[in-house]
């Protein structure tokens, strides 16, 4: 328990101090080339369009229900479901604020309104994808087979993200540093709520 949480925490720490570098050469403009480079990469590969559901608010909703709803019945893990509404909506939260500070305009062509800086479909989906991992994988034994889900969840949530460039609503140092903010803040999260499901299984 000890040693899995300190590697989470970690992952939060490094996580959040790349995102911090990513924001900072974004504002300075040294993600320019790339951001525009990118979005003419990924311009042409319209067959990442379809995984932008996968981050759609709508999407995130029912399936956070969902979880929460099955860690109620199968579980009775209340501090599960606590993790699952903050995780997922402090994630909204923290981007909703960093994007309005920020206040990044979104690519040229962007046929949706609002900031840019962190995307939220890279960001929280990211996060409830790995919440996701984390939980299903806790019902394997073999460490190949919780390997294999969080590899399926990772890609699902890279594909995620990367669909916000084939749609042309993101440049690269968005998703990018949504990736890592929610990487770093899911982190975080799991951490917390496994050092409360270690103090209560004491008492």
């Amino acid at each position: 328990m000890l040693n899995m949480n300190r590697r989470l925490w970690i992952t939060s720490v490094i996580g959040f101090a790349l995102f911090l570098l990513v924001w900072a050469a974004m504002a300075n403009g040294l993600t320019k080339a790339i951001d525009q480079g990118g979005l003419r990469l990924f311009d042409s590969w319209q067959w990442f369009d379809p995984f932008t559901f996968l981050g759609n608010g709508k999407t995130i909703g029912a399936v956070s229900v969902m979880l929460v709803i099955c860690l109620w019945f199968f579980r009775r893990d209340v501090y599960g479901m606590v993790l699952v509404a903050v995780a997922v909506g402090g994630g909204y939260g923290i981007n909703e604020w960093l994007k309005h500070i920020i206040g990044r305009a979104r690519p040229p062509h962007a046929e949706i309104g609002g900031f840019s800086f962190p995307s939220g479909h890279a960001m929280i989906g990211t996060i409830y994808l790995l919440l996701l991992a984390y939980f299903l994988a806790q019902t394997r034994m073999k460490r190949g087979e919780r390997a294999a889900i969080y590899g399926v969840f990772g890609a699902l949530a890279l594909l995620t993200g990367l669909s916000r460039l084939s749609l042309q609503v993101h440049y690269p140092s968005d998703v990018l540093g949504g990736f890592l903010l929610g990487g770093a803040y899911v982190s975080a999260c799991l951490a917390l709520y496994r050092t409360l499901v270690k103090r209560r299984e004491r008492l």
